[in-house]
């Protein structure tokens, strides 16, 4: 339907302020739900209000047709006013995850959550001059309160109080705000956030420490060589006009110390900013609920409404005009042209944070948001980062220059603007390759010119191919996370995006049309005249070299083409004044300019080229079937649902609640687990087809014996659930009540185990759950010499990277189809993933597990496996080294690291396999090498659109290849066991200082571990209460309120079956001994709070932890992520969360505050270990977070750190917690 013929829609439902009735028109936009996916159950509306604000409503049907049976509450945001008036003002902002290695610990609630997304239209390209940043600064500081709800941080607080979570970030064109909460919340939580754009405090008291925040998050991003290259980028464009070129993070200089200096009022240029840039018509939301339509569409208007139209400094110019679906928005950058102007041929050579070699070759293109039919850049993309045969990467990896390739224009606001679009080339360098930087030039514009001597006759075959993988990937992609989906969906609806109102779903996704003549004449852009280099290298030295020697030299503005780079020569570099990157200007050889003009141009490559057109993709699925469940055990309307049962006791007849669990077709039998567990089947006394999966459905069993209702349905994803259709289900949605545990699974909806012999144990799990052609293949390769040494280590390391090398054409097709590899290496041995769509799924496997054994059997006279060459074993090693340069280079890293080293004796550290490898010699590695995969044995796990046929298939095939390949196998009794050090109990805390490693960060970070003991499903859920309960707390106090950084966390560790509890603080203005001394004082604090705590609000956290336990996986990949930690941590608990929730049922408060006294109170005795890593003094000026550094020369801090690990061992004593499973 064309817009401009909806009719206006009256909705009767909202109110004004002064709660009186009052109909507000708002018309309807394009229907969405045509474009959206198959397997999307959701339903989709467009509104656009009054004021100009446009949004989409989104219906998540199956939720609410579960809600609904349950009688949820939906809250109006004046019902729990009263409620809200005994909030002390505290900033309760949800801690976001610090750690790479942190285990996921869910977050959603029981029912999948509401979220909600809003974009306004402006972002750091529109921050005046003499205040940076504050596109940034108005984003953190509208969470400060607003006159509706004046107390601070009252928004974070109703979150964190309700189980919700919320967050918000700048770009360059938008900012955006989002969050998730309970369903019965949804309605306050779009209130205070539309109160963000009626009526903010902005008051000046939140001002200093919001600064604080920005401050420290800028230093948590100062050391990356991304936001460098795009700072440097900014600070060396030719467009001083644009944006662009200004700084855009924000910091105390750009937001306090100029402003001030010129005299400008920070507060006032805000309020400004948000006058002039925050009104309705700028503005896009997206709203997903388990609510009708029509019930978002009265909670939108209500909230929204009052949103000002205009600019507020333009509200008294008149009349607004009239909102419309055809009207458009205007980037005010959009006729500025682009940031670079034509290439003056020179080249930035960068100093690098981490050791890398990286080339950059970045052209300029007209803006490309427009192309979303045909999406040229995407195309040109595929051809130029191709990694397959006949690929730029393929020519030059064999020439070993260059190990990995990169080719698009970024997402991000700085490289797809409204006025620019930047493509990047960027390869990553061996050392070798670093001195043939002209020839990799070369022949990237040599494929250049072939691409473009084919005119408009490039095989249409490749679209063709690419559309394929587009629509394949959108149809059957995993459901978002309601959190995941809105901001997906608010950013696509961005105003400067201007995508059309039918295309907010599929638009950025898929290919609508094949466009050649518009690849041509963007290939024609890509030439040297329109392109800038910039070559990131350790060869050039490192920050620190230039940080304390003062050279007396001053910078060239630009080096002579002439010149031979090197340190000597060309004496200091130039220091880019916000990130403080070191570079040098160097023109370009005008010949090498030329010839690569000249190689741009129209022509085939030459005869001895190894460049041309990617292959056919031989991993394009095309079998999308489901595969069928055995009929004595299949789907079923009633399968999964909660029923009650009229069943006859005595001469009475009783109501009991139950769930069907299992469907027998043959019998057409279903299997009732009743509230006592106990289990029973009952013949159907109709067809599946005479039966409806709804609420209140009614039917018979056993010849009409007995009568059944339906009382709940799961919601897509969930499996069975238990409800007991009466008031006791609204008080576990209340948090009054705990929660019914779902019933326990039948045997044949767990895995099975298919094949078990001391070669190879394989589970299998055929999915019932998320119905995609998609299956998962995780398997483990058992060695015990893989952790002998650290050589043995740092082989087997080696032969990862040796397979990945050599992998690369065929990993990179596959991926390409949405079928994924990864290939690890670990202290027991070495670990396969393989997952995506099922169809050839073993055929990829198969290629994957044969390279790993190709190292089998071999001798040093046999040299490497065939197919991998010599030389790309020095290569694998290059890279190698540099990863272990590379590691803990952040403080969070290095301590993280310290922690697990301490804690687990039998790791090996980075420079200690680094060391080892350095005199390694090819013989040698190939020995060791064969000897990790002499004796080995297998476990496996096969989960997804597979069946019983299929996983004995891949239990043959991995038979095969490890008979085929070698006859030793390893018996279980043999496999390596990491023993975790028992850490001795004490007062005083054993405390670990060390300095971090990256000299030129400001970071300090603090971990302060406390060990529990061996895993015990009682004392689990115990820390994970604990955890729940702390961690906003400690976020509010550290982080919002005292600023101790921009990183304050708490989490539960678990250690190869050893559990912990773990305190993070990442400061750039406190020192690390201030940090620990300030966890202790948290936990005096806390035990008060805790032992002050009301049944109430105890039993409400309690029912939420519970609640998140229970909640349904995302995905496939997650559940199978759950599975297999269960096998191969060999406790074999499948269904762990459920049991957890059994467990959290009966904790009382008491419970778990004589556990924090046994295990936390400062009071006490504890198992303790507080690692310290701590920043070097900045610009040579010692800082709080620098004191306490320990005086070691930079070459020395790995010795330094083994040491300091060695003494925490010699304290424990060498013993450790003993095995933990079996």
């Amino acid at each position: 339907m064309d817009s401009t013929t909806v009719p206006m829609v009256l909705t009767g439902s909202a109110k004004d302020e002064e709660g009186k009735g009052k109909n507000v028109p708002v018309q309807v936009g394009p229907d969405l739900n045509p474009s959206k996916a198959p397997l999307d159950k959701k339903v989709y509306r467009q509104i656009l209000l009054p004021n100009g604000l446009r949004a989409v409503l989104v219906s998540d049907v199956a939720a609410m047709n579960q809600i609904q049976s349950e009688g949820v509450m939906v809250l109006d945001p004046e019902d729990d006013d009263e409620e809200e008036e005994d909030e002390d003002g505290e900033d309760m902002k949800t801690p976001e995850s610090d750690d790479e290695d942190d285990e996921d610990e869910g977050g959603a609630s029981w029912l999948r959550d509401a979220a909600a997304a809003l974009t306004v239209g402006v972002g750091s390209f529109s921050d005046p001059p003499d205040c940076l940043g504050l596109a940034h600064f108005l984003e953190h500081l509208l969470f400060m309160g607003s006159e509706k709800y004046p107390v601070e941080n009252d928004y974070d607080v109703y979150m964190s109080k309700h189980g919700g979570s919320d967050n918000a970030y700048t770009e360059s064109e938008n900012t955006t705000y989002y969050f998730s909460i309970p369903q019965e919340y949804l309605m306050g939580a779009l209130d205070r956030l539309a109160q963000f754009f009626i009526a903010p405090l902005l008051l000046k008291s939140g001002v200093d420490r919001e600064l604080k925040a920005i401050e420290s998050e800028y230093q948590l991003n100062k050391q990356s060589d991304h936001v460098r290259l795009q700072q440097l980028w900014g600070a060396t464009c030719d467009n001083p006009k644009h944006p662009f070129s200004q700084f855009q993070w924000g910091n105390i200089k750009s937001l306090k110390e100029i402003p001030e200096r010129e005299n400008v009022d920070p507060l006032v240029r805000l309020r400004e900013f948000y006058d002039e840039h925050y009104y309705a018509s700028n503005m896009r939301l997206v709203v997903v609920g388990a609510y009708s339509l029509d019930q978002l569409e009265d909670m939108v208007i209500k909230c929204y409404k009052d949103v000002p139209a205009l600019p507020r400094k333009k509200q008294n110019g008149g009349k607004s005009p009239a909102p419309s679906w055809e009207s458009s928005s205007h980037s005010p950058i959009q006729k500025l042209g682009g940031p670079f102007a034509a290439s003056s041929f020179r080249m930035y050579r960068i100093i690098p944070v981490k050791d890398r070699h990286n080339l950059s070759i970045t052209w300029q293109l007209p803006p490309q948001l427009g192309h979303w039919k045909t999406k040229p850049c995407d195309y040109i993309a595929h051809l130029l980062g191709h990694e397959a045969e006949g690929s730029l990467l393929s020519s030059l990896k064999k020439k070993s220059w260059v190990t990995t390739c990169v080719a698009g224009a970024g997402h991000d606001g700085m490289e797809n603007a409204s006025s620019h679009t930047l493509f990047t080339m960027t390869f990553t360098l061996s050392i070798e390759g670093v001195d043939h930087w002209p020839a990799i030039i070369a022949e990237l514009y040599t494929y250049i010119g072939m691409l473009r001597s084919y005119g408009t006759t490039l095989p249409e075959w490749i679209y063709s191919e690419l559309h394929s993988l587009h629509e394949f990937a959108y149809r059957y992609a995993d459901e978002p996370s309601p959190e995941d989906l809105v901001e997906g969906l608010v950013e696509d609806f961005a105003p400067h995006l201007n995508l059309p109102s039918e295309r907010l779903l599929d638009g950025s996704h898929l290919l609508f049309h094949y466009d050649p003549q518009e690849i041509q004449d963007l290939l024609v852009l890509f030439n040297p005249e329109n392109a800038r280099v910039d070559f990131f290298s350790s060869t050039f030295g490192r920050a620190s070299d230039f940080e304390e020697t003062k050279t007396d030299s001053e910078p060239f503005d630009v080096l002579e083409a002439s010149v031979k780079f090197n340190r000597e020569a060309v004496g200091s570099p130039k220091q880019e004044p916000w990130f403080g990157t070191y570079y040098w200007v160097q023109d370009i050889d005008p010949e090498l300019v030329t010839k690569w003009k000249d190689l741009s141009c129209p022509q085939k490559p030459p005869q001895d080229s190894m460049l041309s057109l990617p292959p056919k993709n031989p991993y394009v699925p095309s079998n999308f079937d489901i595969k069928p469940t055995p009929p004595d055990d299949c789907d079923h309307p009633l399968l999964n649902c909660s029923l009650k049962f009229c069943i006859p006791v005595g001469k009475q007849k009783q109501w009991l609640p139950g769930t069907v669990t299992k469907f027998n077709s043959l019998k057409n039998e279903i299997l009732v687990s009743y509230e006592d567990e106990d289990e029973k089947w009952h013949k159907l006394d109709c067809q599946a087809a005479d039966l409806s999966r709804t609420c209140g459905h009614e039917g018979t069993l056993d010849k009409k014996k007995i009568k059944f209702k339906v009382v709940a349905v799961p919601k897509d994803g969930e499996g069975a659930v238990r409800k007991f259709g009466d008031e006791s289900d609204e008080n576990v949605l209340e948090g009054t009540q705990f929660p019914a545990i779902p019933p326990a699974k039948v045997e044949s909806h767990l895995p099975q185990l298919v094949r078990s012999s001391q070669k190879l144990k394989l589970w299998h799990m055929q999915d019932r759950t998320f119905l995609r052609p998609i299956a998962e293949l995780r398997v483990a390769v058992f060695s015990n010499l893989v952790n002998e040494s650290p050589l043995h280590r740092a082989c087997a390391e080696l032969v990862v990277q040796l397979c990945y090398d050599v992998l690369t054409e065929t990993v990179y097709m596959a991926t390409l189809c949405d079928l994924h590899s990864t290939i690890e290496s670990s202290e027991n041995g070495f670990g396969f993933r393989v997952n995506g769509f099922d169809d050839k799924l073993l055929s990829l496997f198969e290629v994957v597990f044969r390279r790993l054994m190709s190292f089998r059997g071999r001798t040093a006279q046999d040299g490497l496996p065939d197919g991998i060459e010599d030389a790309r074993f020095s290569v694998a090693m290059e890279m190698l080294q540099r990863k272990y340069q590379n590691s803990a280079m952040e403080a969070l890293s290095m301590a993280s690291g310290v922690r697990v080293r301490c804690i687990c004796p039998g790791t090996w550290s980075s420079a200690q396999k680094s060391a080892t490898v350095a005199t390694l010699e090819l013989p040698t590695f190939v020995e060791i090498a064969s000897s990790l995969l002499e004796n080995i044995s297998v476990q496996s796990f096969f989960h997804g659109n597979v069946d019983v046929a299929g996983a004995n298939a891949a239990a043959d095939l991995i038979e095969d290849m490890l008979t085929s390949s070698g006859s030793g196998v390893l018996p279980k009794k043999k496999y390596y066991y990491e023993f975790v050090a028992k850490i001795p109990p004490s007062n005083e805390p054993v405390i670990a200082t060390v300095p971090s490693k990256d000299l030129e960060s400001g970071n300090t970070a603090v971990e302060y571990y406390f060990q529990i003991g061996k895993d015990d499903i009682n004392d689990r859920v115990i820390i994970d209460m604990l955890v729940h309960l702390m961690e906003e707390p400690l976020y509010n106090q550290l982080r919002t309120k005292e600023q101790y950084g921009y990183r304050v966390s708490c989490d539960s560790r678990w250690t190869v079956g050893i559990m912990g509890l773990k305190f993070v603080v990442v400061t750039a203005t406190h020192s690390a001994a201030d940090a620990t001394d300030r966890i202790n004082k948290f936990l005096v604090d806390f035990r008060q709070d805790l032992e002050k705590m009301t049944n109430e609000e105890y039993m409400a956290n309690l029912v939420s932890l519970a609640k998140d336990k229970l909640d349904m996986f995302n995905s496939l990949a997650e559940e199978t992520s759950s599975f297999w930690a269960e096998i191969r941590d060999g406790r074999f608990d499948w269904e762990v969360n459920r049991n957890e929730a059994l467990a959290l049922r009966g904790l009382e408060k008491s419970t778990v505050l004589d556990a924090f006294d046994k295990w936390l109170n400062p009071n006490t005795k504890r198992r303790m270990l507080v690692v310290q890593a701590i920043c070097a003094p900045q610009n040579g000026t010692e800082s709080e977070a620098s004191r306490g550094r320990p005086s070691v020369d930079p070459s020395e801090v790995s010795s330094f750190v083994d040491a300091r690990v060695k003494d925490f061992h010699q304290l424990c004593k060498q013993q450790t917690w003993g095995k933990v499973y079996a």
